[in-house]
């Protein structure tokens, strides 16, 4: 019998280190990457098609702002 983990209840540093013992966990995987996603709705996936010198340009100077 399996146990059922509450991936709700988890903080994400909890899944990511579940999902990286537990690989095959779809379900872990999927409640870690809502949870980041729930953390920082403006995140955004790239692929390696996209060019993403646009989006480091922005990052980079928003993050010197910041720094100020």
């Amino acid at each position: 019998m399996s146990i059922k983990f509450n991936f709700a209840a988890m903080t994400a540093i909890e899944l990511r280190a579940y999902v990286l013992e537990h690989r095959n966990d779809e379900e872990a995987l999927h409640a870690y990457l809502d949870k980041l996603y729930a953390e920082n709705p403006s995140s955004q996936v790239y692929s390696s098609e996209d060019n993403v010198s646009e989006a480091v340009t922005e990052y980079l100077k928003n993050k010197q702002t910041k720094e100020l």
